[in-house]
């Protein structure tokens, strides 16, 4: 079904893998258009509760396929560097964190550029002993993108000055020591914690995850009685809905709930 991806769907747990290992997963015009495809499907599908992204091979995502661009370039195909022809919301760089599923990022090693863009959007990066990132656009004439979003978000403006600006490699435990890892695991182990965490996430209410992400992402735009606001609207609408019964019901009862996502 796609050619740059593979997307597989496990006890409400989607699978995306990015599969161009030859190019260490380089982001191509066909794979950002099927990671739109996916994440667009993935948004919609009331079966997928918690997405785990990775990398076939031995890199996560080495960044945009600069060579590709620059043969298209040679035979008059691509002048400009190519813009994003969808909603933004399913744009590579950003789509982790806007898509209202909670998102895994299981970074298995080499993360160049665009593919740092996407591991920071992700919720949660569990990274094996084997990742390295290098936020290198300024080696390549550019800028970070979206990493000039993320970065001062995750681990302060100081920091992500260093790491953008210097665009020097740094390794998982480094990550780790610098608060963008939840955590760094043995690599033939990476993908089982990854699962561990998406069954913990899915063990809870997951319309009530999902709400939840949307308020934390929203309270980077509003002062605090917006965000009041908007969690009160948020559980009003959760109230109704058949998970908040049955978790009161489970309260009762004393048994872990069963949650269905209605």
């Amino acid at each position: 079904m796609y050619q740059a991806i593979q997307w597989e769907l496990c006890d409400h747990v989607g699978i995306l893998r990015l599969n161009r290992p030859e190019r260490l997963n380089a982001i191509d015009n066909v794979m950002r258009n099927e990671i739109e495809q996916v994440l667009r499907a993935a948004e919609a599908d009331p079966d997928v509760w918690t997405i785990i992204a990775t990398g076939n091979g031995r890199g996560f995502c080495s960044g945009a396929d600069l060579k590709a661009r620059h043969e298209a370039e040679k035979t008059g195909g691509g002048g400009t560097a190519p813009q994003p022809l969808f909603d933004m919301k399913y744009y590579y760089a950003i789509g982790f964190s806007q898509i209202n599923k909670p998102v895994i990022a299981a970074v298995n090693g080499v993360t160049r550029g665009a593919g740092c863009n996407m591991a920071f959007a992700a919720d949660f990066r569990i990274l094996s002993e084997q990742a390295n990132f290098g936020v290198n656009f300024v080696e390549r004439g550019l800028m970070g993108e979206t990493a000039t979003w993320y970065l001062p978000r995750l681990v302060g403006h100081a920091r992500a000055a260093e790491i953008c600006l210097l665009g020097e490699p740094f390794d998982a435990q480094q990550a780790l020591a610098w608060g963008l890892a939840t955590k760094v695991v043995a690599h033939d182990k990476l993908m089982d914690e990854a699962m561990a965490l998406a069954r913990k996430l899915n063990s809870k209410a997951p319309i009530a995850v999902q709400m939840t992400k949307v308020a934390l992402r929203r309270a980077w735009e509003q002062d605090v009685e917006q965000q009041l606001e908007l969690q009160n609207t948020m559980n009003n609408k959760l109230r109704g809905t058949e998970d908040t019964k049955e978790a009161l019901r489970a309260f009762i009862e004393k048994r872990p709930p069963q949650f269905k996502g209605n």
